[in-house]
């Protein structure tokens, strides 16, 4: 049996242990009565760290442009 989830005063419902917090999801199928939602995967690219030096924010390595456009392109393309 499926189990029935209610949407809080802000629209929000609360899924089960296997998702986490900032899990993106893409509707799938809506309809009148129905959404369906699909799990997108994480990003493949590496996270860059922001350093503080002299009270201004950096970048700890070179961003690789390319692969940041490379990831988005892919991301778009499984949609």
């Amino acid at each position: 049996m499926n189990e029935v989830r209610k949407l809080d005063s802000r629209r929000r419902a609360v899924f089960p242990e296997r998702y986490s917090p900032g899990d993106v999801f893409v509707e799938e199928e809506v309809s009148a009565d129905r959404v369906v939602f699909r799990l997108l995967r994480p990003a493949d690219a590496p996270l860059a760290q922001i350093v503080e030096r002299d009270g201004r924010l950096f970048v700890d390595r070179p961003i690789d442009r390319d692969a940041i456009r490379r990831a988005i392109r892919d991301d778009r393309d499984e949609r």
